[in-house]
């Protein structure tokens, strides 16, 4: 617990946001109930995990790829989940055709040109932010990213968020829309041996944004990195 909020200091300006599969630890799930911190969940398992330890709906970030179709529309519908990952226009026309109030959305991208792995590339990506916008339920806040090994993911988090923002400039450009959420993911982002790592991040992060929104006249959004446990084990108090 006391990792935790080391590393949450540990990234001034960037919001940590904390796999559910951390919340095992009771005292991680206090401190995260406590805190409001806000919680990833990537799989049906970890929204079960989520649930039980009584994290507020609207402090979850769901990423839609990991759960079927009717545990997406309880998640929007019965929950009201605070942000939805989609990586499918299948996904986005099920959140669409749902009930209920307006469901924040963040849509997934990956590298520039792959067209394969999670999410849409950047060409099929025009048609998912087409989509979200012109569904009246839908309100497309953000972007996110994969960093990782992957051919199809980012090389590296300043790749990532300098490609993000210029998605968003052209969304801006092409929708009249300002979107204010990156969120970024994967590969190297980890709590829980010092805070070293996502403080050097997060320094990588604010010096990236300073230099492409300068760039780009575009206003800084807010960036959320989902972090793993060290050794991807739950942490001890």
């Amino acid at each position: 617990m006391r990792g935790c909020a080391s590393t949450q200091r540990s990234l001034g300006t960037v919001e940590l946001a904390l796999p559910a599969s951390a919340l095992a630890d009771s005292a991680v799930a206090r401190w995260a109930r406590d805190c409001g911190v806000t919680v990833g969940v990537r799989t049906s398992r970890e929204l079960g995990i989520a649930l039980a330890a009584d994290i507020a709906p609207i402090r979850m970030t769901v990423h839609a790829g990991g759960l079927n179709a009717d545990e997406l529309l309880f998640c929007t519908v019965n929950l009201g989940v605070g942000r939805i990952v989609v990586d499918s226009l299948d996904q986005i026309e099920q959140l669409a055709s749902a009930k209920g109030r307006r469901q924040r959305v963040l849509v997934a991208v990956t590298r520039r040109g792959t067209g394969v792995g999670f999410g849409f590339d950047t060409h099929e990506a025009t048609d998912a932010y087409s989509a979200v916008l012109s569904c009246p339920r839908l309100d497309l806040v953000g972007l996110y990213s994969e960093v990782g090994p992957d051919e199809h993911h980012f090389v590296s988090h300043p790749a990532a968020i300098g490609d993000m923002l210029a998605e968003m400039t052209q969304i801006r450009r092409d929708h009249g829309v300002v979107l204010t959420r990156i969120g970024l993911g994967g590969h190297g982002f980890t709590f829980g041996d010092g805070v070293g790592g996502l403080a050097d991040v997060a320094t990588s992060v604010d010096e990236t944004l300073d230099d492409a929104c300068a760039t780009l006249r575009f206003p800084r959004p807010v960036v959320t990195v989902l972090a793993e446990p060290a050794n991807r084990m739950p942490l001890a108090s």
